[in-house]
């Protein structure tokens, strides 16, 4: 399927390499700013089994509920996948 696509004109894979250390432009880093901010900073978790099924609810939950709050402060160009094509595994 992928030769396929390739074929096709105009169908190219374009990779873009970022430096080594740079958590600015890495979205998983800004998603774990989100994370902190709204999960960790000035909260106590009482177990950390609490603390994990915090994160996970968030992750499951609001992160998909409240994207167009969030997706700024994640990535410019972050892409929005459908929650039923993918798996959380804990």
């Amino acid at each position: 399927p992928v030769r396929e696509w390739l074929a096709k004109p105009g169908c190219r894979i374009k990779l873009s390499f970022i430096p080594g250390y740079c958590p600015h432009l890495n979205p998983i880093e800004r998603l774990w700013g989100v994370i902190h901010k709204e999960i960790t900073h000035s909260k106590e978790h009482k177990a950390i089994q609490d603390f994990a099924n915090t994160i996970s609810g968030f992750l499951r939950t609001e992160v998909i509920q409240k994207w167009t709050t969030f997706r700024d402060d994640v990535s410019d160009s972050f892409r929005t996948i459908d929650p039923a094509d993918c798996w959380v595994i804990r």
